[in-house]
Order: structure tokens, then sequence, then C-alpha cells
């Protein structure tokens, strides 16, 4: 049975990669161009506040006199689930949306969420796509090869995962709910990060270590993605962000992470995350393009004081 179960994963993914792998990439790179010539022209075609505004009164219409905490949780999240109408498989969500549109800057840079470096986003397509040809090969070769045993195999596959990053953090870890759609590819918890610092969270919980301050000028630990220790993570950038997506997922999804790590989310630091760093224009874009493709929203980005407010259940 479990042999039967390895082979299907091994299949998945193969079918998965192979979906990719034969796509035009050139249609995302003039993607990214048209959309990067639309903001320079225009940087409203990037936010309106003032239709985001109208979008944002529309969407809660149904939770707007709320004001009892106990059902604040079950109202918000029976809207974002509800709405939640277009479920989008990871490597669409990631090539054809994430690196296009969702997470570019105002400046038409992306940034990855951990580090702060920005980089074109064209560069990053391409290196998916060199990354999806290599992945493609190796799991190409598991198939063909019958010899291998089960503890074998998963190793192989378990090798292939971790030397071949893409560009892209799923801010709660795909091994917190086993890799499943549709939270795989939900947009709102998928952000550009470099593979380092993809490598370097692993599928640690966040944490705040008393020794380590990347917001001052005088820390002296700057390795550009955060710290890990003793099986937590502090990320150097994107706490507030980080913070907002999680409460998001921890809404949509009340019982998608598996125990163990559930039990390790440290709820309160989210909030305080929340609520020491601010909404970023971007964030309310990615927020608005995602609307628009999903048909869901974060509310934690439209109201962070909602996450003071509500009971979560994990």
């Amino acid at each position: 049975m479990e042999d039967r179960q390895t082979q299907a994963i091994l299949l998945d993914n193969f079918n998965e990669l192979e979906q990719s792998y034969r796509k035009d990439v050139s249609k995302s790179l003039a993607t990214v161009k048209e959309n990067t010539e639309r903001i320079q022209f225009d940087q409203q075609l990037y936010y309106n506040e003032k239709q985001d505004a109208k979008d944002i009164k529309h969407y809660y219409s149904s939770v707007a006199n709320i004001g009892d905490s106990i059902h604040l949780f079950a109202h918000y999240h029976e809207l974002v689930k509800r709405t939640h109408q277009q479920q989008i498989p990871y490597f669409i969500s990631k090539d054809q949306f994430l690196y296009t549109w969702v997470d570019m800057q105002p400046d038409g840079s992306v940034k990855s969420i951990y580090s702060g470096e920005h980089k074109d986003p064209k560069t990053i397509i391409e290196e998916d796509f060199e990354t999806i040809r290599k992945k493609y090969g190796e799991f190409l070769g598991l198939l063909k090869n019958k010899k291998y045993l089960l503890d074998e195999l998963h190793k192989k596959m378990a090798h292939i995962e971790s030397t071949f990053k893409f560009n892209t953090e799923h801010i709660v870890p795909q091994s917190w709910f086993g890799g499943k759609e549709p939270m795989k590819g939900d947009l709102h918890h998928l952000f550009v990060c470099q593979p380092e610092c993809n490598t370097a969270r692993s599928n640690f919980p966040y944490d705040d270590f008393d020794f380590y301050v990347p917001e001052s000028s005088e820390e002296k630990i700057q390795n550009h993605c955060g710290v890990a220790n003793e099986g937590k993570f502090e990320p150097e950038n994107g706490k507030g962000v980080a913070a907002r997506a999680m409460l998001y997922f921890l809404l949509r999804y009340p019982k998608a992470i598996r125990k163990p790590f559930s039990q390790q989310i440290d709820l309160g630091l989210l909030i305080s995350w929340n609520h020491q760093f601010n909404v970023t224009i971007h964030e309310k874009h990615r927020n608005r393009a995602i609307y628009r493709i999903q048909g869901n929203r974060n509310p934690f980005i439209d109201f962070p004081e909602l996450a003071e407010e509500m009971r979560f259940q994990i």
C-alpha cells in the first residue's frame, strides 16, 4: 500500500512538472514587460486606492455590523472560504500570476520576502524554468528506474526537492498541510523568495530571538535571510507581511495544519508583528490583485486591527 502511495506521489510530482515544462515561458516574460510598462505609465494601475475602497465596502458588506468577537472568526472564515471561487493549482499561481503581477513592486521589480533583495521578475521566471527543466529530468529518471527500494525512493525524492528550489516561499510550509491544494496554490501566502532564504527558513515556525534584532542598524548578524536557531526562524525582513499572510491561512484553513506544527505557531508573535509593521502599498496591491484572480481577500490587510479582536481556532 505504501509503495503504491509513494509511486502515486512521484507520478503527481512528475505530471505537475511536465505541465510547467511544456508551457511557453515567453508568454510570462511578455506579460511582465506589459505590466511593467503599464505601471510606469500610470501608478494608479498598480494600486487604485479609491476603487479598492469601493471593493472593500462591497466585499465585507455581509460582515459589516458584526460586533460579537466570539463569532467574528466564524463569520470571516465563511466569507473568505465562500468567495475563494477560483482555486488555482500551485504552478499556475506561481508562473502565471505571482511573478508577472501579484508580487510586483511599484517599480516593476519583485522583492524577496525575507532578504528584501530586489530582482527583475523576468530573471526569476527564467531561473524557475531552468529549475523545472532539471527537476523534470530527475523525476523522469526515477519513473524509468524500477530498481529503487521504497526507502531509497523516498530519499531520492527528498533530495530532488531540497536541491532544486523555486523562487517562491509558502508562508505556511507545505509540510505543515501535506502539500495539498487549494492551500498549496493559494496566492495569499505565496511570495517571491530566493532559494537560499527558502532553505534557511526550512519548515520552521517563526520566532523572535533576544540575540537578533534585524530592525536595528547596530545588528551584527546580516545574512540577508534571517536566523534559524533550534528549529525556529526569524526573518530579516517581511515580518508584518508574513504575519498577515499566516493569519489569513489560519482563518481560511483552520483545520488544515497538522497538529505537531499548529502547536508550534506563536499566535501572539504574529499579532505583535502585524501591529508593529504597517500594511504596505505592495500588500494592498497584492490583496486587490488576488481578489480579482481568486475572488477572496485577506481581511488582515484591509483591517489589521481584526487580528487582535478575533479568537483564532488553532
